[in-house]
């Protein structure tokens, strides 16, 4: 103990003669004041009064800082996204637009609303071209549209790797063996109007519409290369509130709850080999 004082007082010693000589010592000798050198604060004085004579760089700077924090933020922790269609009423209607968490993709459950790019052209609408397609670029470019604009879907994870999720085509959905209650089904629908029987393999999700009846979702595409099943790394993000307009704010982070007596799955079948669209 006694050498570990030892070592503290001396640094400490040391330190307090260093930063002693360096305060006092100056031109005239130990002890004497410094003073600044002729003209130091006279060209301080002209540089600033030459920044407070341009308000238009003090305003540009101000505009670059705002865009650079906006383009960290949109990139890296939200994304804002706008709901194209019907497919997820009643929880998400035709022009809401939703905050979508981009940090989290990676930490998925079921029951989640999830926005992914989509994975088998799944979309049909027509790339933008011309001059609107110049402008989503550049919108692009600015981090205030998402990269693959025009390319993403939402949906409700309702299958991780291993969940084995069927449907007879009439009542319910069922995981693992537990059939669903979902109270976030458009009223008046089925769990689902198509019949399916799957097992979700690693790296891959299966997602469905809340509006079941008109939901173009891993139903629908069983027969496309991967299946209809969504590759975990197309996720981009987790929806979390719907922020406009006003009189629809609300949150979106109820949906587990009617997976909370699902078990977890007992294996997880490896992924099938992914088919060739349109190949030779």
């Amino acid at each position: 103990m006694s050498s570990t004082e030892s070592i503290e007082s001396t640094e400490s010693t040391e330190s307090t003669e260093s930063t002693e000589g360096v305060e006092t010592t100056g031109a005239a000798g130990v002890g004497a004041p410094v003073h600044a050198a002729p003209g130091t604060r006279s060209r301080r004085s002209h540089s600033l009064s030459a920044w407070e004579s341009h308000p238009f760089l003090r305003r540009l700077l101000t505009l670059i800082v705002i865009l650079a924090i906006i383009a960290v933020v949109r990139s890296l922790i939200v994304q804002s996204y706008t709901i194209p269609s019907g497919s997820m009423e009643d929880t998400l209607h035709s022009g809401d637009r939703i905050m979508v968490t981009l940090y989290d993709a990676d930490s998925v459950q079921r029951g989640d609303v999830v926005v992914f790019t989509d994975p088998d052209h799944w979309l049909t609408d027509p790339e933008p071209t011309g001059f609107a397609r110049v402008v989503q670029d550049v919108l692009v470019l600015l981090r205030l549209l998402p990269r693959d604009a025009g390319h993403h879907l939402v949906k409700r994870v309702i299958g991780m790797p291993g969940d084995h999720v069927v449907a007879d085509g009439t009542g319910p959905v069922s995981v693992n063996g537990v059939v669903l209650d979902e109270p976030y089904l458009k009223p008046g629908r089925s769990g689902s109007d198509v019949a399916f029987d799957v097992t979700v393999p690693a790296g891959y999700v299966w997602v469905m519409g809340d509006n079941r009846s008109n939901s173009a979702d891993s139903r629908m595409h069983q027969t496309d290369a991967h299946g209809g099943f969504v590759p975990a790394g197309n996720i981009v993000g987790i929806a979390r509130f719907v922020y406009w307009p006003v009189g629809r704010w609300s949150g979106l982070g109820d949906g587990r709850d009617a997976f909370s007596h699902v078990p977890a799955a007992t294996s997880i079948p490896p992924a099938a080999p992914t088919a060739v669209l349109n190949g030779p």
